[in-house]
């Protein structure tokens, strides 16, 4: 009997246990979207509301994409997630679509470590979505004619038609005699031309070819010179972009990258280059020649292909123009 007493209250313990640590023990990240219906292009504010477990910890506070983004799809801006008195981290992010129609949200992301076990995930948002209506009506709206330009007016047409063909002749040859001559090309000296600053592309590619001159050797050596590398990735889009790359940690430096710069896999690239640097730095590895080689020639092809965005959006703007 008194087994059996003493076994009862142990078994309610543990009962009790099990049902506050499944009370407990729960990871939730949810997302809401403001408005629920917008047009194509208009900014979507996402609320964020996320809950951990109590022994949870957050590595990143800035939520990102967990996938590549589809197309039509652009993150404008993110902000850090902040802890209330209740426990939960709220933020939010704005987002556009292209795309009309009812339209699935991007899922983000946050990662997080277990302190007792040293366990880790990413806990994503739930999926929820939004209307997206065209800006133009459906069906084909009626298109204004363009006029075509009126003829001149004026006492220059008026007069060659008095006059007739002999006295037009007459009046063009007269005129043509009256026209001061040009200035001899020889007296013209030309001014010359003013030396062209290299713009922040050019600038990027000399310091990187100073880096590729420099071999690293030694772990601090090594890890001062992934840094560099990344340093130049970071002043070109100062000196370019206007943004304040070395301000901003590697999270919020991806998600505000402008658009342009982000599409076709170049935001998971400048997250790779990144993350390389950060390991070369913080995890002291020591990657070889060969290794450091690539790294630079990834770098320098990022480079070109930013600039290369640049210059096919300049020339979408003028073309527009």
């Amino acid at each position: 009997m008194r087994a059996a007493s003493t076994l009862v209250p142990l078994l309610l313990c543990a009962a009790r246990s099990a049902a506050g640590q499944s009370l407990t023990d729960f990871r939730s990240f949810e997302v809401t979207a403001t408005p629920a219906k917008a047009t194509v292009g208009d900014s979507i504010v996402l609320s964020f509301r996320l809950h951990l477990n109590e022994r949870d910890l957050l590595t990143d506070t800035v939520p990102a994409p967990a996938d590549e983004l589809p197309p039509g799809v652009r993150v404008l801006s993110v902000e850090r997630l902040q802890r209330g008195a209740d426990r939960a981290f709220t933020g939010r992010a704005v987002i556009a679509l292209y795309q009309p129609g009812l339209r699935d949200l991007p899922t983000f992301g946050v990662p997080w470590v277990q302190v007792v076990t040293g366990h880790r995930g990413l806990v994503m948002t739930a999926p929820d979505t939004v209307e997206i209506v065209p800006v133009l009506a459906a069906g084909n709206p009626t298109l204004r004619d363009i006029r075509e330009p009126e003829p001149p007016r004026g006492p220059a047409p008026l007069l060659l038609a008095a006059l007739g063909t002999a006295g037009a002749a007459a009046l063009v040859a007269l005129l043509l005699r009256r026209r001061p001559r040009a200035r001899s090309t020889a007296a013209i000296v030309p001014a010359s031309a003013p030396a062209v600053p290299p713009g922040p592309w050019e600038t990027a590619l000399g310091r990187l070819g100073r880096l590729e001159a420099e071999r690293p050797e030694g772990r601090e050596s090594v890890a001062a010179w992934y840094a560099g590398v990344a340093d130049v990735l970071r002043g070109y889009l100062e000196e370019a972009e206007g943004l304040p790359a070395r301000e901003r940690t590697s999270s919020e430096l991806l998600w505000g990258l402008p658009p342009r710069l982000g599409e076709s896999g170049l935001r998971r690239r400048l997250q790779e280059t990144l993350w390389q640097a950060d390991l070369a730095k913080f995890a002291r590895a020591q990657p070889g020649t060969n290794d450091a080689a690539a790294y630079l020639a990834d770098a320098r092809e990022l480079l070109t292909r930013w600039h290369q965005a640049g210059h096919s959006a300049l020339e979408a703007t003028d073309a527009v123009r």
